[in-house]
């Protein structure tokens, strides 16, 4: 049984991490903040399959890991939401087809880690978190579809910026969440 959820937690962490690279990579081109911002919820995600195949192999989970894992997210956050203030200041203009596009492979790979976590799902002990993060990342996945889907229509970069300052926003508000959650369990944690 315990192979079977390193194997799970292997495969979404190798997952999330590449669709991280990919789409943050992608969304230079692209011109996009929401694609940016997407990037970083598969960050998260990746960060939370790794810390649960740490714990799976049997390797303690240290307090301080937790703490810089909180403190990346938010600096991945304020520096997304410094991008979106900079576009909106110095103006730019998204390339819906490329964030379609982009967004659509995010959502295959994320409904593929789904998949891994409902045929998983007896064997794995961080289910609840890992699943909230792959909802979370369907959702916001959607949301870079309709935002380049308005930025085709009213070719205007707000949807973009909207979208993506909201979705960078809340990866703020996380990661002041995992940092202190994480002092909170302290005794808990090594």
């Amino acid at each position: 049984m315990r192979e079977h959820e390193r194997i799970a937690l292997a495969m979404i962490t190798v997952i999330t991490s590449t669709m991280a690279f990919v789409e943050g990579m992608i969304a230079v081109p692209a011109a996009s903040t929401a694609l940016a911002a997407d990037a970083l919820l598969f960050v998260q995600h990746s960060m939370t399959a790794g810390l649960a195949m740490r714990s799976a192999f049997g390797l303690p989970r240290y307090r301080w890991m937790t703490g810089a894992q909180g403190a990346l997210m938010m600096l991945l956050g304020v520096l997304v939401c410094a991008i979106a203030f900079r576009r909106f200041a110095m103006g730019s203009f998204p390339r819906p087809i490329l964030m379609i596009s982009m967004a659509s492979i995010a959502l295959a790979a994320n409904l593929s880690a789904c998949m891994i976590l409902l045929h998983a799902r007896g064997e794995l002990r961080s289910l609840n978190a890992l699943w909230r993060f792959a909802r979370t990342d369907a959702v916001s996945n959607i949301s870079v579809i309709a935002a380049a889907g308005m930025v085709a229509v009213t070719h205007r970069n707000i949807p973009d910026l909207v979208i993506g300052g909201a979705m960078a926003g809340f990866f703020v508000l996380s990661g002041w969440r995992v940092l202190t959650t994480g002092h909170a369990d302290a005794g808990q944690l090594r």
